[in-house]
């Protein structure tokens, strides 16, 4: 039960992206930047849920394995963007799901590579 607990801000902030994906009437600022502020705003909160699955994951002594549990988190993103296919005003598109999970890999490896620095810890993490 402790090794779940670990996994508790992530699996809130999860819900609450889940959430988001549910509504049908999401605005963003427009801003002229050279990618698209949509794409920015996928990675950024999926980049969220790897930090935080990252510190559960190491919280929880690397349980599960760690591509048993990236896996887990890219079928997140996956569900979402084809749920999103059924809210009015919404899509589902691919770009958003590689926004999702570049934002998601980069975060989650670098909190592991972060902390492993900070803890002294040799490259080969499992």
């Amino acid at each position: 039960m402790q090794r779940l607990r670990s996994f508790l801000p992530a699996l809130v902030w999860a819900a609450f992206v889940l959430f988001l994906g549910g509504q049908s009437d999401i605005r963003g600022p427009r801003l002229d930047l050279p990618i698209p502020v949509d794409k920015l705003a996928h990675f950024t909160i999926y980049g969220v849920l790897g930090a935080l699955a990252a510190h559960g994951w190491q919280r929880a002594g690397r349980w599960p394995g760690r591509s048993g549990l990236l896996v887990a988190l890219l079928l997140i993103g996956a569900v979402d963007e084809i749920r999103q296919r059924t809210v009015a005003g919404r899509s589902a598109e691919f770009g958003d799901w590689v926004a999702d999970a570049l934002g998601l890999l980069i975060a989650f490896h670098l909190v592991v590579w972060l902390r492993g620095k900070v803890r002294g810890e040799g490259e080969n993490e499992s």
